[in-house]
């Protein structure tokens, strides 16, 4: 057989496979490696899970969809969107009693750092540590304790687009502090040579788990999700694919 023609029946039978499978959406709003690392390329741990996902359900083929995060509360509450959503947490969508939405278990862990430079080190301890400061976070981003701070008229927020500009903005003293997630700190620190100019404090700003929102309507596969997110833990896999993005 022509290895051309024996490439394209390859290519057709995997094109084929994808599309006997329901379709479902995964929107994801972090802009952040190692999260996304590059949209289009397709790079980043989002990606890889989302692969991940389609190699371990017959029934089901999800696609990575970017949405802003005011875009995507806008289409939630006029239940415009039909899927899930990657790597968030009820606390940020205001379902602490899980009754909006369905929720699988955590499928990763995360925190949320705050940095300064390492000429003006400063220690977090509680959100009132940080009265009188200017801090740097992401538009959008809702920071426990920090937020109602903010509206209290007791501290200033600058926000960035991209979680990674927090970095430039502490080198150009525009804000005293920024808060930026671990993984993204993790990465940052592996691409440049910065170790000796950040200061992170002991204390993070939280802890938290990255969850998967899955919409009222779509309950089978929360199901299944559940089901792949439970057993995440003994997967060996999986847990190097974590190792590799840290």
């Amino acid at each position: 057989m022509n290895k051309y023609l024996f490439l394209l029946l390859i290519a057709y039978s995997g094109w084929a496979q994808a599309a006997s499978k329901i379709p479902i959406n995964v929107y994801v709003y972090h802009m952040q490696p190692p999260l996304v690392i590059n949209l289009e390329d397709e790079t980043g741990l989002y990606f890889e899970f989302t692969r991940y996902l389609n190699k371990l359900t017959a029934r089901y083929h999800f696609e990575v969809v970017f949405l802003p995060r005011k875009r995507l509360d806008r289409m939630l509450s006029e239940n415009r969107i039909s899927g899930v959503v990657l790597g968030v947490n009820p606390t940020w969508f205001k379902d602490k009693a899980q009754t909006k939405y369905l929720w699988t278990a955590a499928f990763m862990h995360d925190r949320d750092e705050i940095i300064s430079l390492n000429s003006n080190p400063f220690q977090y301890n509680k959100p009132a540590s940080l009265e009188g400061m200017v801090i740097g976070g992401v538009r959008g981003f809702y920071y426990y304790g920090i937020n109602e701070l903010v509206k209290a008229g007791k501290a200033v927020r600058v926000d960035t687009v991209k979680e990674l500009d927090l970095f430039p903005m502490l080198l150009k003293r525009r804000v005293d502090v920024a808060i930026i997630g671990r993984s993204a700190y993790g990465y940052m620190m592996k691409e440049t040579q910065w170790h000796d100019v950040f200061h992170l404090s002991t204390e993070p700003h939280d802890s938290f788990e990255r969850r998967i929102l899955v919409t009222k309507d779509r309950r089978a596969l929360h199901q299944k999700l559940s089901e792949i997110v439970e057993k995440l833990p003994n997967d060996k896999l999986w847990q190097q694919s974590l190792l590799n993005y840290q």
